[in-house]
């Protein structure tokens, strides 16, 4: 496997980052998910209800950080989205006086995730994530338009 010469120092510098930010807002959202499953829906059913909503949940998210990784700016968006809506739904769940731990974890994770999208070497990333799939995009117009070699059958 030929591994590209870039790839060494772009890891280096930027793993780390992706890495915070996947797992900071994986946390948040399990955290939140587990908060509104303890409060307002208490009284749901969690036969087929619950399953569905964490496999949606967990598919959304997964695809977003996928989008991320393959240079898509909207994938960012998406888990800042995440974020943003897991302190939106659990901040009122104070009322129903939670586990305080999970409550604080799950609004301070949240947050951690959205300063860590915000900062400037995950931007950079995303920059530099862009600028690939464009290459990437233009190495494979330059294979399609170079004329197919047909051998001859023996």
């Amino acid at each position: 496997m030929i591994i590209h010469p870039d790839l060494r120092p772009f890891l280096q510098r930027y793993f780390s980052r992706f890495m915070a930010a996947y797992f900071l807002s994986i946390y948040a959202l399990a955290a939140t998910f587990w908060l509104v499953w303890h409060t307002y829906c208490k009284a749901c059913t969690r036969e087929t209800v619950f399953p569905f909503s964490l496999f949606t949940l967990v598919v959304i998210f997964v695809t977003a950080h996928a989008a991320v990784v393959r240079g898509r700016n909207w994938g960012a968006w998406l888990v800042a989205g995440f974020c943003v809506g897991s302190i939106i739904i659990a901040l009122p769940t104070y009322a129903y006086r939670p586990h305080i731990f999970i409550y604080s974890s799950a609004l301070l994770t949240s947050l951690l995730a959205l300063l860590v999208l915000n900062s400037t070497k995950y931007r950079e990333m995303r920059v530099k994530l862009f600028e690939y799939r464009q290459q990437r995009k233009a190495d494979k117009a330059a294979v399609a338009k170079r004329p197919k070699v047909r051998r001859a059958r023996r």
